[in-house]
């Protein structure tokens, strides 16, 4: 089968299977079947190096998506979207300039986080997807406008991704927060587990307390 590639700001993302993963990665880990799908060869076009936290951290997001079992069929046309979203949005929220992308990030950490939101918005730039910013922005894009929606449109476009897709996406961390609270799982923790497995990962930071009232 054809490997399809996604061009991510500096790094092209190869789509394959396991071999694709195990050549480009080493011996990441490979879960279930989410390797299809980020079966990742992220190399960075200018060294041809893996740019591995932000593909470990998409890595992250694909396994506990798997873990909820809220996923779309192995090698369905669906789950590819998935994939691509996973990545694309990665890339619109670290390193689009648009105002309206930006300040839809900083406003759902703020709302969620309240002062901490400049701390975790560092850190999602510097080392990919976290989940404090996929809860955030999964609330925030629950609870956006229709016209708050279309104004993220522009800031969408340079990486081929549309408003309908971050819906799409934004209601499976939704819907994977709530199959793993019925387990007694916490989204978070799920993730965190997932992402110190997976390439660039880093030593564990403390959770970030939302400022929302409980």
């Amino acid at each position: 089968m054809a490997r399809r590639r996604i061009s991510c700001g500096k790094c092209i993302i190869s789509l394959g299977g396991p071999r694709v993963l195990a050549r480009a990665l080493g011996a990441a880990p490979v879960i279930g079947g989410v390797a299809l799908v980020l079966a990742a060869g992220a190399v960075c076009a200018d060294d041809g190096r893996a740019s591995k936290p932000h593909v470990g951290a998409a890595m992250a997001v694909l396994a506990t998506l798997a873990q909820a079992q809220v996923l779309p069929p192995e090698h369905s046309p669906e789950a590819t979207k998935i994939v691509q979203s996973v990545i694309q949005f990665q890339s619109a929220f670290g390193k689009s300039h648009d105002p309206a992308v930006q300040d839809f990030a900083t406003q759902a950490l703020t709302a969620k986080y309240g002062a901490q939101a400049p701390t975790l918005l560092t850190e999602f730039r510097s080392k990919g997807w976290t989940a404090p910013l996929l809860e955030a922005l999964a609330e925030a894009e629950a609870r956006a406008t229709p016209a708050e929606r279309l104004a993220l449109a522009p800031g969408f476009a340079p990486v081929n991704v549309s408003v309908e897709d971050f819906h799409r996406l934004m209601a499976l961390v939704r819907d994977a927060q709530a199959a793993l609270a019925a387990r007694g799982l916490v989204f978070e923790e799920v993730y965190a587990s997932h992402r110190r497995r997976m390439p660039g990962a880093t030593p564990d930071a403390a959770s970030p307390k939302s400022s929302e009232p409980l």
